[in-house]
């Protein structure tokens, strides 16, 4: 990039436009994260100023990635947002930030038919917008997957295209407007929207580790040192008896009762007492670490920070981050935090049949509903309920399997 200096000094200029307006510092590093990535993109592409129209390319490169989670990707459309405010001098709108996509020619003229139809009904040109881009990559999906014609669309198609999209509530809303225009415009015979599921927006299915992989990660710490006996015990709150990050950092000395071998304290989250039975691995741990590794320190909280002080409120996270890297554990798309050790163990005690009841007090949640989400990866429990699919017939089979266009 022959013109660095421009971008260094851009860079610089954003961050104390921020600072003008009342950013926190905590902010700035994220900021600084992004627009060090749109540099890389300005290098790559041998950009010499900065405009909005790179800062929109910029953006459509990164969905292009698929690596980030929406909240990251709506992240950097406001970082570009913002840049643009700085460098246009004006307040931009929150609108997508997208080059032009193309629309396959085989259904151009279905897709600016239906475009107009919404401009007709009054829809604002943002909202028509989105449609648009649903359109052309629905129509995308259709082509790069072999359907080139409305003759071939059928509910397999529909239905194939709705599992490879991630937005797929969007995906539901906008299919039903768009299917019902075609057909009422004879375009299709049925309204295949209607093969899609209602999608909720369901909690992420939890990340669950095996018992190998467990006592992989047990076994990573070195618990000769005094870090390693205090990160030891903190894992095995979690994974055996399903604490929250946030208890384990406020748990207090007068909260373990050895003698009666009970853990009790109120829960952070929900402001519920808890009381859980001191299991004997735990016990020893906790032994081990209060008495050969914890500092003398007049602190109420068991665990410290090597300055003595109460850790931080994300330690329990970190620490748990720091093993699961140090043993080696391939944990793909899987989380890999004290939270995934908390579903592993909700995870094993719904695979031997313990009933939801008791999961539900061990986790410590106060709505009895909260437990239903985990029924997602009792996986080999809900084989044996499984009942055979019956074969489609009739209406429902020629609904299926008949070609999208209408018969002459």
């Amino acid at each position: 990039m022959s013109n660095i200096n421009y971008w260094k000094q851009l860079k610089q200029d954003f961050i104390d436009f921020l600072k003008a307006k009342g950013y926190e510092k905590t902010t700035f590093s994220h900021y600084k994260s992004t627009i060090g990535l749109l540099l890389r993109f300005a290098n790559a592409h041998e950009h010499e100023i900065y405009t909005p129209k790179i800062g929109a390319a910029f953006i459509e490169s990164e969905e292009r990635l698929s690596y980030l989670m929406s909240d990251s990707m709506r992240f950097r459309r406001t970082v570009i947002r913002r840049l643009n405010e700085y460098v246009d001098g004006e307040k931009y709108s929150y609108k997508y930030l997208r080059v032009d996509y193309e629309c396959p020619k085989e259904f151009l003229l279905e897709c600016e038919a239906f475009l107009q139809s919404l401009q007709k009904n009054g829809l604002k040109d943002v909202t028509i917008q989105k449609y648009r881009v649903f359109c052309v990559k629905l129509f995308q999906d259709f082509v790069n997957n072999g359907t080139n014609s409305w003759s071939r669309v059928n509910a397999k198609v529909v239905a194939d295209a709705f599992t490879r999209n991630t937005h797929k509530s969007q995906f539901r809303s906008y299919s039903k407007r768009l299917f019902r225009f075609l057909v009422d415009a004879g375009i299709i015979k049925y309204d295949y929207s209607g093969i899609l599921p209602n999608v909720q927006w369901l909690k992420r299915i939890p990340s669950v580790y095996t018992a190998d992989e467990i006592n992989t990660l047990l076994g990573s710490v070195d618990r000769s040192t005094t870090i390693g006996k205090r990160d030891y015990t903190v894992l095995l709150l979690a994974v055996r008896l399903g604490l929250r990050a946030i208890d384990i950092k406020l748990l207090r000395l007068d909260s373990i009762d050895f003698e009666r071998k009970t853990i009790e304290f109120k829960q952070c989250k929900t402001g519920v007492a808890q009381r859980l039975k001191l299991l004997p691995e735990i016990e020893e741990a906790l032994r081990d670490y209060i008495n050969n590794g914890r500092e003398q320190s007049n602190e109420p909280h068991i665990f410290l920070s090597y300055r003595r002080k109460p850790l931080q409120y994300a330690s329990p996270a970190k620490i748990a981050d720091k093993y699961f890297k140090k043993s080696g554990i391939d944990w793909g798309d899987r989380h890999h935090g004290i939270h995934s050790l908390r579903m592993t163990l909700a995870s094993g005690l719904v695979e031997e049949n313990v009933p939801f009841e008791v999961v539900s007090k061990v986790l410590g949640h106060e709505d009895p509903n909260a437990l239903k989400h985990y029924v997602k990866f009792a996986t080999e429990s809900l084989r044996s309920c499984a009942l055979d699919v019956p074969a489609p017939k009739g209406q429902f089979l020629e609904y299926l399997t008949f070609g999208g266009g209408r018969q002459q």
